[in-house]
């Protein structure tokens, strides 16, 4: 009887256990010596990784890597899910019964290239030490054919995923699993200390690197300048290689944890594309059409007034790539665009320059000038400019400026005149006169006001061209300034100087209660009633209830006056010599004294006694408290002053592993503390004793004693945070440096991020570093940070310098001597490039008159063997691409250059596609293919890049000109309503045409009366299309009945019968060309002017009237064709029908007017939905027309037919109401 694993392993049979959705390296070491030559630069064993432990077993190296990088869209997940089974096991209890407990059986099955060759005994053992281990039970069964070995696990959940974890790391061999990542997202994978990677690791039982950084190539400029620069900020372009060690299950489980963190992170994307200030002011308008097309992304575009200079585009990665592109192509126009034009313009005019308005209406920015410059700059595009200056011309030169010197007024009282015009203006009353009189009022600041030297006071009237208003507007001041007369105000002046600036805090409630304002000038406060600068009293006593206000308001001050009280002043005399001490160096010492104190309750001057300058004393005034507090802290300074005369000295010991933090880069901390506290500061000297773990430096205070023991406090401080800081250095040799630190930093900077450490390489020109840590030699590397950080900082570093000792292999490539410039690139740029985004050293062996024989050049790269392949394919690109460059030029008639182009440059972008340059940037794209501009006069098309490429343009353009060439243009009529035949929606089916016969099709606008259709193309491509144009357009009607217009209205009853034809016949009518006056004879309003004789004499309530018509409708010759579209047989009927009634219309010499008094009457010959009205019609063979309520002649009901049938409705009618 087969075993339950058998039979499980049955069904398993010709199931892959472990196959990807993603396809990925899976690889097992052939022997140790051969992983072990293959390190990588990232692997553990020369340089220790987070969460990673040294496997005794070699790790093998991976042979392809999955790719991430710009063109990966979006991140693949993998999964890997093994097929169990799971059962409940039934177990009896001690009543007999059977109850289910938490027991699953799990079958899984390990192919026989994943398995370890396990001998017999120690396969037994292994399953032995599994099941006591886990408490579960375990069945195997191995394939005789295929050697598939079957587990069966037995046991409670947890138990069984322990023992199958256990069987397949035991039995199964190390697999290495290598995908890339995006480099920017390294630190999301880590996470801070580790939390995010440390978990995947310990769930999974693996080892997990993050290796070197692998970047897109970039295309680099000519030496000689002549490149375009695509700036890939992408900050997702760039890679790392992630390497997972471990047993298949766990290494699976661990990348798709990781693509999980990438997958989340790299939706979106937010970048910055920089713009320079002279089109600033014009990108937004340019850029409108961007914004528009990608409505899904956010645009943040700086405008003029903005001190951004950057374009931030947030959102979908793909689509905020796509925009950046368009973004750098559309400002690179504009920058080509844009021109600058000064003009001088009085300052007295600047302030009326519409700048808004002029960039608003004709794109043209006016800047100002700034300090040091005295003209006005015009910026935009040269054809603007003028028209932006004229402008600008004609609207200052509309405004008219008078100045009013308010110091005349009331004889001359300057104080109370200026406490006028800060009220006023404080008040409104200026900006309301302003506004009456449409000009504008400049009026001096509070601060020139206070100003006790001040002796005019101009008032500027500015107007736009009206000299009537400037009077009127300076009238009104005048009255204003002269209604507010001294003795209409109070003038306070007793309050204290040292409390004016609580004097709105104190009163402002009060004299908004009592309508009084005050204006505070200096040590002027004045009070103004609102009541009494109104222009029309209510009673004679309002001077008095002013005097009122004015009391209650002055009483409030009463508070100040008694806080005054509590001021104290005291002048002190101390030697002038002295008083230096008492302001310090710099005033450090002053600054301190006054900060122990409540802020603003003390003024203190050295050298015064408050009312004019005297050496030998101090004049201190404030709260007593503080003033008291002062004066006690200044005779102690002066105390201490005479007793240590040579000045105060205070020792502080200080960590000798951190005294070159204390004095910081160029002393640069020691001289911040002595210019905050004024004192001088002095390191002891370093002695052999100071190198001893707990050695102290004494650093020695020397100055004024109280700043002496605050700078103390401030060391004390600061010594105790840096006391665990220490510096190590190590020697390497230089030539392992650029290794060392990685692409772009990335090694060290991992390393600094994850120990939090600060490591120094010497600068690679020598020059000597100013960081008291720098490298003192070329072969020196310093560590610097706490002691626990650097020493495993120390640590790695010393292993990855090892490592890289063993694996600095070199290579020489050789270089035509034509593409040595170039793979040089400016000033370096491009080898530099290369160098630090593969690791590698380089060096040029450089021998003129060698080259100039063999015609090569020589350079060296050394690194290891990865890196110097990545750099070598990089070099060999550039040779590749320089020998097969090459620049042809074939003239073309410019009539042909459009066509060449194509709309939006459609033409132009499928010729080189066509040719094989779609993997070229598309920023060289322009050197592909460049035609030149319209009106250029120029013939001459260039092509330049890769040989083979060039060629295919070339024939493509060649091919395009001669099928013009051979071109022909034939013209279709076609009636105006069939063009949407052969448009079709987007005009899609005109776009097939032209692809299926190769033709141009010229469809006149919708708006244009043109009926003519023009086929551009060879003429047996034509012929076809004609032919798929007639079959497209050809009619789709049975029947046409040609109405003339003047009886249209009649027979379609104002458009009803349409919808009677369709319903009646499901037959729809056309008017071909005509259909638009078609529609509106139908919807035009047809009751005519009722004759004097259709209204009633009488106050009767009804009126038929029979009226001969004077004349016979004149025929305009103009003919409404309907075309009837249905089944045969009912276009049939239908046709009959309309016949009828064009016939019933020509013969219709008679109008019927029927009156009613209430039109409400003509709801009961309507009848429900038209239907008695309708009855009438047929019955009568008239035409009825029932009118609107707005119409004119709404009581009315207009008929028309012949008499004998106006007789048959007006007995209708009757009988109807």
């Amino acid at each position: 009887m087969p075993t339950p694993a058998e039979i499980i392993a049955a069904r398993l049979n010709n199931e892959n256990l472990y196959d990807d959705a993603v396809a990925e390296t899976l690889e097992v070491p052939a022997n140790n010596e051969e992983a072990s030559a293959k390190r990588s630069i990232s692997d553990e064993v020369a340089f220790p990784t987070l969460g990673g432990k040294q496997s005794s077993s070699p790790s093998p190296v991976p042979q392809s890597i999955p790719s991430w990088g710009p063109s990966m869209k979006t991140p693949v997940s993998v999964s890997s899910t093994p097929k169990s089974t799971r059962s409940p096991t039934p177990r009896v209890v001690g009543n007999g019964m059977k109850s289910k407990v938490s027991t699953i059986q799990e079958a899984f099955a390990l192919n026989v290239e994943d398995q370890l060759n396990v001998a017999r005994p120690d396969f037994i053992k292994i399953l032995t030490f599994v099941k006591q281990e886990t408490k579960t039970s375990i069945e195997c069964t191995t394939s005789q054919h295929t050697k598939k070995r079957t587990f069966l696990i037995t046991g409670r959940p947890e138990e069984v995923k322990l023992a199958k974890r256990l069987v397949i790391k035991k039995l199964t061999k190390p697999v290495q699993i290598a995908f890339t990542v995006p480099a920017k997202l390294r630190s999301r994978i880590i996470g801070q200390g580790g939390k995010n990677l440390k978990p995947i690791i310990q769930a999974n039982e693996v080892k997990i690197e993050i290796g070197d950084e692998e970047e897109e190539e970039v295309e680099q400029e000519l030496a000689d300048n002549v490149a375009a620069d695509e700036d890939h900020d992408d900050i997702f372009s760039k890679t790392v290689t992630v390497t997972i060690d471990g047993d298949i299950e766990g290494s699976k489980r661990a990348k798709n944890q990781i693509l999980a963190i990438v997958k989340e992170e790299t939706k979106n994307l937010s970048t910055k594309v920089p713009v320079d200030e002279i089109i600033k002011p014009f990108a937004q308008k340019a850029l409108e059409s961007v914004v528009t097309k990608y409505a899904d992304l956010d645009f943040a575009i700086p405008d003029y007034k903005s001190e951004k200079n950057n374009i931030v585009i947030v959102g979908d990665r793909d689509s905020v790539i796509e925009a950046r592109i368009e973004i750098r192509s559309i400002l690179e126009k504009l920058a080509d665009k844009i021109t600058v034009e000064e003009v001088p313009i009085p300052k007295v005019k600047h302030q009326f320059l519409p700048i808004d308005q002029i960039l608003e209406e004709v794109n043209v920015l006016i800047q100002l000038p700034k300090e040091g410059e005295s003209n006005v700059k015009f910026i935009g595009e040269k054809s603007k400019i003028k028209l932006a200056q004229e402008q600008a011309r004609k609207t200052t030169s509309q405004y008219k400026i008078e100045v009013l010197d308010m110091s005349k007024a009331h004889r001359g009282n300057l104080k109370h005149v200026k406490a006028v015009a800060a009220h006023l203006n404080q008040n409104g009353v200026f900006k309301e006169i302003a506004q009456t009189n449409d000009v504008k009022i400049n009026v001096p600041e509070i601060a020139s006001l206070s100003d006790e030297t001040l002796s005019s006071i101009p008032i500027e009237i500015v107007s736009k061209g009206d000299d009537e208003k400037i009077k009127v507007a300076k009238k009104s001041i005048v009255n204003h300034v002269n209604r507010i007369t001294p003795d209409q105000t109070q003038l306070i002046q007793d309050i204290d100087e040292f409390l004016l600036g609580k004097v709105d805090e104190t009163i402002k409630d009060v004299a908004k209660s009592t309508g009084v304002n005050y204006v505070v000038l200096g040590k002027n406060i004045t009070l103004f009633s609102e009541k009494l600068e109104t222009e029309e009293a209510e009673d004679f006593e309002e001077t008095n209830a002013a005097e009122d206000s004015f009391k209650k308001v002055d009483e409030a001050l009463n508070k100040l006056r008694e806080l005054a009280t509590k001021l104290q002043t005291v002048v002190l005399e101390v030697d002038s010599k002295d008083q230096q001490h008492v302001s310090g160096p710099r005033g450090t010492t002053l600054r301190s004294i006054l900060s122990s104190v409540e802020p603003n309750s003390i003024t203190v001057k050295l050298h015064s006694n408050g009312e004019k300058q005297s050496d030998n004393e101090i004049f201190i005034r404030g709260f007593r408290e503080s003033v008291s507090a002062v004066r006690k802290d200044i005779e102690q300074v002066i105390s201490d002053a005479q007793e240590f005369k040579d000045g105060y000295t205070a020792t502080i010991q200080v960590p000798a592993n951190v005294i070159s933090r204390i004095i910081g880069k160029s002393g640069a901390n020691l001289i911040s503390l002595r210019d905050e506290f004024g004192t001088k500061i002095d390191v002891a000297d370093e002695k052999e004793d100071n190198k001893a773990k707990n050695a102290k430096v004494d650093v020695t205070i020397t100055g004024i004693k109280r700043n002496v023991e605050e700078t103390k406090s401030k060391l004390a401080s600061m010594a105790k945070k840096w006391a665990d800081e220490t510096l190590v250095r190590l020697r390497i040799e230089h030539q392992y440096h650029r290794r060392m630190i990685g692409p772009h930093g990335i090694y060290i900077n991992r390393l600094q991020d994850k120990y939090n450490v600060k490591i120094r390489f010497p600068s690679s020109d020598n020059v000597p570093s100013n960081f008291a840590d720098a490298p003192k030699t070329k072969d020196e590397v310093t560590v610097k940070g706490p002691s626990k950080g650097v020493a495993k900082a120390e640590e790695e570093l010393n292993e990855l310098y090892q490592f890289e000792k063993e694996n600095g292999f070199k290579q020489v490539i050789q270089i035509p001597t034509k593409a040595v410039a170039r793979v040089i690139g400016k000033a370096g740029e491009t080898i530099k490039d290369i160098a630090d985004g593969s690791g590698v050293e380089y060096k040029f062996n450089r021998n003129q008159e060698e080259e100039e024989k063999s015609g090569f050049a020589e350079v060296e790269l050394t690194g290891s063997k990865s890196a110097l392949k990545e750099a070598s394919k990089k070099i060999n690109d550039i040779i590749e691409e320089i020998e097969n460059f090459v620049s042809t030029t074939i003239k073309v008639n410019p009539i042909y250059h459009r066509d060449l182009i194509g709309q939006g440059g459609s033409v132009m972008k499928e010729i080189i596609s066509k040719a094989g340059g779609d993997d070229i940037p598309r920023n060289k794209h322009f050197r592909l293919l460049n035609i030149p501009n319209e009106g250029s006069g120029s013939d001459e098309i260039t092509s330049q890049g890769d040989k083979q490429v060039v060629e295919k343009i070339i024939q493509q353009i060649k091919d395009i000109v001669a099928l013009k060439e051979a071109s022909v243009t034939e013209e279709i009529d076609l009636p105006k309503e069939k063009h949407r035949l052969i448009i079709g929606p987007k005009g899609t089916i005109r776009h097939s045409i032209q692809d299926e016969f190769g033709v141009t099709v010229e469809i006149p606008r919708s708006n244009e009366e043109s009926t003519i259709v023009k086929i551009v193309g060879l003429p047996e491509k034509i012929a076809a299309a004609k032919e798929k144009i007639e079959e497209l357009t050809k009619d789709d009607w049975n029947v046409s009945i040609d109405v003339p217009s003047v009886y249209h209205a009649l027979v379609s009853e104002h458009g009803a019968i349409f919808k009677q034809l369709k319903s009646d016949f499901n037959v729809e009518v056309t008017h071909g060309n005509l259909t638009r006056q078609a529609s509106k004879l139908s919807s035009a309003s047809t009751i005519p002017t009722a004759p004097e004789e259709a209204y009633p004499t009488d106050s009767a309530n009804y009126l038929f009237t029979i009226v001969e018509n004077d004349e016979e409708l004149k025929d305009d010759g103009v003919v409404i064709p309907w075309r009837l579209k249905g089944e045969e047989a009912s276009t049939a009927k239908a046709a009959k029908v309309i016949e009828d009634r064009l016939a019933n219309a020509k013969s219709a010499k008679f109008t019927g007017w029927f009156y009613s008094a209430q039109s409400s009457a003509f709801s009961k010959i309507i009848g429900p939905q038209g239907s008695k009205v309708n009855q009438i019609r047929k019955k009568s063979n008239t035409f009825i027309t029932i009118p609107r309520a707005n119409d004119k002649e709404s009581k009315f009901i207009y008929l028309v037919g012949s008499e004998d049938n106006l007789k048959i409705a007006k007995e209708e009618i009757q009988r109807l109401l």
